[in-house]
């Protein structure tokens, strides 16, 4: 073979090579191109599932937020706020009902300059009175700084018994104006004027009422008696509402104080 001819062979497997070598890197980079846009879609999708995602999801324990807003109206009446713990098969129900020291100060529901009211009120239950579960509601944890702004936390709200159609007798003999517990709700009086935030470990309703008269809070008419709860504020000195909680931080020390309180 004549030294031409090597040459030519040289160059063509030469040229050969290099196509490969080219097809290769074309081959590379697609299948690289493929891995950056699965790579994109994944975090998209994880970026999705972040933001969707919930406590309950990942065996978590969720938080259902809300706002109870009071604000414009009197800071001498305290408004009616009720819910419904869930029964034995949630485990122990939490509520808490909080608000900054400092909120609504652009407000000044108490007068420029004046300190307004910090609540952090922690509450833990299972049930109603027509429940057949355990059937209670504590007060874990209490703290309230410069104003009082919670009164009557009870286990039943306290209510006014009223007909609904007047056809019926009112359920266990009472009388209508009467005040008695709801059988079925929870609930406290807030005072108004002031924004609450409330956190709750169940995802039912909570219900507040703005008006100065009463609304209805429930009813309640099987065949042989019927009952509508009905709430509405109450100015600060009124007796209904009971008397102001002292601070209690400590876990359960409210409970504990009424349990072990001496008797005389």
């Amino acid at each position: 073979m004549s030294i031409e001819q090597k040459i030519t062979d040289l160059q063509r497997t030469s040229a050969e090579q290099t196509a490969a070598s080219q097809a290769l890197s074309q081959e590379v980079a697609g299948k690289m191109g493929e891995i950056d846009q699965k790579v994109v879609e994944a975090k998209d999708s994880f970026d999705r599932w972040r933001d969707d995602v919930q406590a309950k999801d990942i065996n978590g324990q969720s938080v259902y937020k809300s706002v109870i807003d009071l604000t414009g109206l009197s800071t001498d009446h305290f408004y009616p706020v009720w819910w419904r713990m869930p029964d034995n098969e949630e485990g122990c129900s939490r509520i808490t009902i909080s608000r900054g020291s400092s909120e609504d100060r652009n407000l000044a529901p108490f007068g420029q300059g004046a300190f307004i009211a910090g609540l952090n009120l922690q509450i833990e239950g299972v049930g109603s009175f027509w429940s057949g579960d355990a059937n209670y509601l504590t007060i874990k944890r209490f703290s309230q700084t410069y104003r009082k702004t919670v009164r009557a936390v009870q286990f039943g709200m306290k209510c006014i018994a009223r007909p609904i159609s007047n056809v019926k007798p009112l359920y266990a003999g009472y009388e209508s104006g009467q005040v008695v517990d709801h059988s079925w709700r929870s609930g406290c009086y807030l005072r108004g004027g002031l924004t609450y935030h409330v956190r709750k470990s169940f995802d039912g309703q909570l219900w507040y009422s703005r008006e100065d008269g009463e609304v209805s809070a429930g009813i309640f008419s099987p065949a042989n008696f019927e009952i509508e709860w009905k709430v509405k504020a109450y100015h600060i000195d009124d007796p209904f509402l009971g008397s102001d909680y002292e601070e209690h931080r400590l876990a359960y020390t409210l409970d504990y104080d009424k349990r072990y309180a001496r008797k005389d």
